[in-house]
């Protein structure tokens, strides 16, 4: 019997939990918690990692290594701020993001054609961690490229940046910023058609393990343990990804998470299924992707939330005949503390209505849509985004959706979605709805790629039926 720990350093919280490997079955023994010590994430760490393994919460080090297999992941300080620049919004802008985003990172500006000087003052203020610097096809256009490697050189940005556009010109571009840090990869589109997100992604995690080990303290932990940190989205959807591997029956999978800064939705299906009435506009989508929005949030991201959702809120709030200045109001006490819950039922349905809100958008944001063209062969629809008809599983998760929900707080969304302007929503038809009741997927995720099969059947193993299989149609 091997002990196995695995935390993951949040924003907010600090969350372990202690697993024994028996016979190749991986079993969860204890779970613990304590708030991020965002001065020095080790002291949370250690905090959280004594309480698994039953030590005193001031133990040294050399009292807590030995006693089990260690892994870890952070999403302290809500993950790393990416800034894309690409050329054509509908190509490299786009792959730029499904990279950001596929790598646990989150997008926060986004910039095609030439950077005007209203743009770098932009990326000035915003002080991304990363830029994402792409654009043209192999032996394709050069001339943006160059154009904003030189604005990006005048900048006073400090960050990295990640090149990975046109091969053609990248020695060219590396020595125009030779006062940057400036990290070459492979093009996100040496060809049309033909997406190459995997190296861009693997440059985004180097950058973040540098960052996280060395600017936040944590490189006694990778010393102690020997092992690295991971992005925590990118460690969900790496567990996203290998749970059909072993599990076929969950081939067509969606898990949202619902926090209280972001909302992250991953997919785990075909994303285009070509027919002869079906017709693919833009790039296709990865089959397992990610999407994380920062101003879908529960309790950090609220006052954001209630501007974006307005239309959405404002609806539910008649629906359920509840005064707006009661939604203010919980709005106002949320924002003062982000630790508080709801004590009456009134709170507890305005809560849901903030969760049905981030559900609501985030769908809206992931999924594709089809429109209808009429040509001279006759009616064909025009595909856009990620197709999520398929999609046959759907687990919440996170704080809201683990500690519990009704059906309606996934489904009436989606109902209100699928008569969304004059676009068809690619939205699940047929889905069973699941809860993640431990809030297991992340520390899982950690533990994934070193124990695939073990980790996704306990992920499977551990969330709860919220519903029976509907079929929905528009």
């Amino acid at each position: 019997m091997k002990k196995v720990v695995s935390i993951d350093i949040g924003s907010t919280w600090t969350k372990g939990g202690l697993f024994v490997l028996d016979d190749s079955r991986l079993s969860l023994v204890k779970k613990a918690a304590y708030p991020t010590t965002q001065n020095n994430l080790v002291q949370g760490f250690t905090r959280v990692l004594a309480k698994l393994l039953d030590k005193d919460d001031q133990a040294s080090w050399p009292q807590l290594a030995g006693e089990a297999e260690v892994y870890f992941s952070s999403s302290a300080k809500g993950g790393l701020g990416i800034a894309a620049i690409g050329l054509v919004p509908d190509l490299t802008l786009n792959l730029a993001r499904l990279a950001a985003m596929s790598a646990g990172g989150k997008v926060i500006s986004s910039f095609a054609f030439s950077l005007t000087r209203k743009d770098l003052t932009e990326l000035e203020r915003l002080q991304p961690d990363i830029i994402l610097f792409s654009g043209g096809t192999d032996g394709g256009n050069t001339k943006y490229l160059l154009e904003n490697a030189h604005r990006l050189k005048d900048s006073k940005l400090i960050c990295p940046i990640i090149y990975a556009g046109n091969r053609s010109v990248a020695e060219d571009v590396a020595d125009i910023m030779q006062n940057k840090e400036v990290i070459v990869t492979e093009n996100l589109m040496p060809e049309i058609g033909q997406v190459n997100i995997e190296p861009a992604r693997e440059k985004i995690r180097e950058v973040f393990l540098k960052r996280i080990i060395h600017g936040r303290g944590l490189s006694e932990i990778v010393d102690l343990f020997g092992s690295q940190p991971r992005p925590t989205p990118l460690a969900v959807l790496e567990l996203i990804a290998a749970i059909p591997g072993f599990n076929p029956e969950w081939s067509d999978l969606v898990a949202i998470d619902v926090g209280g800064a972001t909302t992250d939705l991953y997919s785990n299906t075909e994303s285009y299924l070509e027919t002869d009435t079906v017709v693919l506009k833009g790039l296709r989508e990865p089959r397992v992707k990610r999407t994380v929005e920062g101003d879908l949030g529960m309790r950090v991201s609220a006052c954001y939330l209630k501007e974006t959702g307005r239309a959405y809120i404002e609806e539910r709030l008649q629906e359920m005949g509840i005064e707006i200045n009661q939604m203010e109001n919980f709005l106002s006490k949320i924002s003062m503390d982000s630790g508080y819950l709801p004590t009456t039922e009134t709170e507890m349905r305005l809560e849901q209505i903030l969760a049905e809100t981030c559900i609501y958008y985030a769908f809206l944001r992931h999924a594709g849509s089809w429109k209808e063209v009429y040509t001279p062969q006759g009616k064909v629809y025009v595909q856009t985004g990620k197709d999520l008809r398929r999609i046959r599983s759907i687990v919440g998760s996170g704080g809201f959706l683990s500690a519990g929900f009704s059906a309606e707080v996934i489904n009436h969304p989606l109902d209100k979605l699928r008569h969304y302007g004059n676009e068809y929503k690619l939205l699940p038809e047929k889905a069973i709805l699941y809860r993640d009741k431990d809030y297991l997927f992340p520390l899982l995720g950690n533990l994934v790629e070193k124990y695939p099969a073990e980790a996704t059947a306990l992920a499977l193993a551990s969330v709860e039926i919220i519903n029976e299989e509907v079929e929905r149609h528009a």
